[in-house]
């Protein structure tokens, strides 16, 4: 049962490794490709599954014992994020297929699709500091060959941007790294919640704790470190872009979700103020930056911004209804803002342009994807009744219960915002008349991927109180970082901490 902990890493390796000594066989790359997509979706599926049934799964690399050695640790938060990512990347494989050409998927594209995900699964899965960086390393790295992968100028620059925010972005994380050690003595995650939870003083831990706010802001887009965002995310090849917007930018939520719920309970409260006003900064300028935009890409990521300030906000109030929204949001975005990118994709295949004004008059030719395209902009927006709808709902109260008065409002207020500009964008692309420029039909694979997420989308409002069960019984575990203290320990007591002090 342990293993299957580490199945979501070890497959997506070593999908990459066979495809990489595939050598230039089209056929064999993409056969290997989608199996190992498809394997590791359904080890996410056993794993949560497992979890559910059995309780939070910890395996042990090696004969070290916690906290001395490295540790994969598979709770509600973590195995469900694994599950909602290696369903989103499927997808994306699946639309990669029919959108990148021959050359492309026989050199490097599948390698790096599968190290992306291997980084993204073990920053979910790791269970200390240092490996939650270098897990934080694999899939920067690999995205930033992605981002670049079509080899156009535009591409290159963004990569080239992307690169170096995130390479201070990391130096910064290892300092934090280092600072930790060097306080606690330790980068166990549970270790690290005994220690810390028995201080009497924090000492400089405060100031850690705001750097790795920083450094997972980075990854989430938060203000001021998102402006890497829109060019990545509308440069990059349109499976990519989806992959940036659904998952990657989660991957920084759930850090700070992660460290804020476990390491640093007791600081959280002197952080609270910080990330509210962060977060209403980033809903503010991701929703301008939108608004500004005739690029449908560019538009779909500047989105991103500003939803992503949404889930921070949640995690700023940081109440069992904050929570909750916060939950429900990752999943309806990650969703949402997937398929909004792969749609985008296949109109612009047919169009053979990005930007909107030269497109309009679809929904006759394009019925499928413009209807897809609305069910996006409709679960972003928050429009009833699609999940979008209830986790703005939720956060709003969250905001009015905990005193917030004014982010409520602004969070309604740009609800209404995000309504206008995505459905301007919809009714500019599929509804006015058109620019009368000839199609090329798109491969049937790209249509089918979004429409794929558009029906899971539909599920998923449909099964809406068991997923939200399901995200309760995430949450009520978030308040308990004990649970997760004793389940990393439960084979190994843990060396009492509680008189550890700051050197």
């Amino acid at each position: 049962m342990k293993m299957l902990v580490v199945l979501p890493v070890l497959i997506p390796l070593a999908t990459a490794i066979v495809t990489i000594f595939l050598g230039r066989s089209l056929r064999g790359k993409i056969l290997a490709s989608l199996v190992g997509g498809g394997a590791t979706f359904a080890s996410a599926l056993l794993l949560l599954r497992t979890v559910w049934s059995w309780g939070t799964v910890v395996h042990v690399m090696g004969s070290w014992s916690p906290p001395f050695g490295i540790i994969l640790v598979a709770d509600l938060l973590s195995s469900g994020m694994v599950l909602l990512s290696s369903g989103v990347a499927l997808v994306a494989l699946c639309y990669s297929v029919g959108y990148v050409d021959e050359e492309g998927q026989r050199l490097a594209y599948h390698p790096l699709f599968h190290l992306l995900m291997m980084g993204i699964y073990g920053a979910f899965l790791t269970g200390d500091i240092f490996n939650l960086f270098v897990f934080f390393e694999i899939l920067l790295i690999s995205s930033y060959a992605l981002v670049a992968f079509g080899g156009e100028d535009y591409q290159l620059e963004a990569s080239l941007k992307y690169a170096t925010i995130n390479l201070i972005a990391s130096a910064v994380f290892l300092l934090a790294v280092g600072g930790l050690y060097g306080v606690m003595g330790t980068l166990n995650m549970a270790d690290l919640s005994l220690k810390i939870g028995g201080l009497q003083e924090p000492g400089p831990l405060p100031t850690i704790f705001l750097l790795f706010i920083a450094v997972f802001g980075v990854k989430a887009s938060m203000f001021p470190f998102y402006f890497w965002l829109p060019d990545a995310h509308s440069s990059a090849p349109t499976p990519i872009s989806a992959m940036l917007s659904g998952v990657l930018i989660k991957v920084g939520a759930y850090s700070i979700l992660r460290v804020s719920s476990v390491i640093f309970v007791p600081l959280r409260p002197d952080a609270q103020e910080w990330i509210l006003a962060l977060a209403a900064v980033t809903m503010v300028v991701g929703a301008c930056g939108a608004l500004a935009q005739s690029d449908v890409k560019r538009l779909l990521a500047y989105s991103s911004v500003s939803q992503m300030g949404y889930i921070i906000l949640g995690l700023g109030i940081g109440t069992p209804l904050a929570l909750l929204s916060t939950l429900l949001f990752i999943v309806n975005h990650a969703l949402s803002k997937a398929m909004l990118f792969l749609t985008a994709g296949v109109v612009i295949e047919a169009t053979g342009t990005r930007e909107m004004g030269g497109m309009g008059g679809l929904a006759r030719q394009m019925p499928w994807t413009a209807g897809a395209f609305l069910i996006g902009t409709m679960g972003i927006a928050g429009v009833p009744p699609l999940l979008g709808f209830f986790a703005k709902f939720l956060l709003i109260q969250a905001a009015l219960e905990s005193g917030h008065g004014f982010l409520a409002a602004l969070a309604a207020g740009l609800a209404i915002v995000t309504l206008w500009y995505l459905f301007a964008a919809w009714q500019q692309i599929f509804w006015r008349e058109g620019s009368g420029r000839a199609l090329h039909p798109a491969p049937r694979l790209m249509k089918g991927s979004g429409l794929v997420l558009a029906g899971v989308i539909l599920v998923g409002t449909i099964f809406l109180n068991p997923l939200v069960d399901f995200l309760r019984a995430v949450e009520a575990q978030l308040r308990q970082p004990e649970a997760y203290v004793t389940a990393v320990f439960r084979e190994v007591p843990p060396v009492t901490a509680s008189t550890v002090e700051p050197q």
